[in-house]
């Protein structure tokens, strides 16, 4: 008989380690994930705390072709200065 209630409470504190084990296992799990959360939460915020506001952005008018150009002069023809490209792409 002092058999049985030995091998009762070995079991007894087996389930009972083994619950213990469970418990701190699901414990570390939550605190890995949790980390992990409040890691990705404030890199976001120190990302958006450094990223600049872009306030009032100027852009610069487009280049109009002028109304006398032709495809090979640009300008006026009596201009001061004239400027010629040659150029050999290969």
């Amino acid at each position: 008989m002092a058999k049985k209630a030995q091998g009762s409470s070995r079991r007894a504190r087996r389930e009972e380690h083994q619950q213990r084990q469970r418990r701190q296992r699901i414990l570390i799990i939550g605190l890995v994930v949790g980390g992990i959360i409040i890691a990705l939460g404030l890199g976001y915020m120190i990302r958006q705390a450094r990223t600049p506001e872009v306030e009032d952005v100027v852009l610069p008018e487009t280049l109009a072709e002028p109304p006398d150009a032709d495809g090979k002069a640009w300008g006026p023809a009596d201009a001061p200065v004239l400027i010629e490209e040659f150029s050999d792409f290969q």
